[in-house]
């Protein structure tokens, strides 16, 4: 999955849900105010989180592909030890 997709869906689907929440809510103002805080730090949080996986999904790869070119210099280096 592309992240830059995934990011661009989360923050586009977040402020259409909180435009069409300010549109249609029955409350005052220092109520919605609350309410966005409250759903502005909620959204944070799970982009946040969002984040952190994908970090963690790309040092994952990166151990992997490091492991894998040690592996395969460690071959290469007796095949060539072999043939001298």
């Amino acid at each position: 999955m592309n992240t830059k997709y995934l990011l661009g869906g989360l923050l586009a689907g977040a402020a259409i849900g909180v435009a069409i929440g300010i549109l249609i809510a029955p409350q005052s103002g220092a109520a919605t105010r609350s309410a966005l805080k409250k759903g502005t730090g909620k959204l944070k949080d799970d982009l946040q989180s969002k984040i952190d996986d994908a970090v963690n999904f790309v040092k994952g790869k990166l151990n992997f592909n490091q492991e894998e070119v040690a592996k395969n210099q460690k071959d290469l280096t007796h095949v060539q030890v072999g043939k001298v």
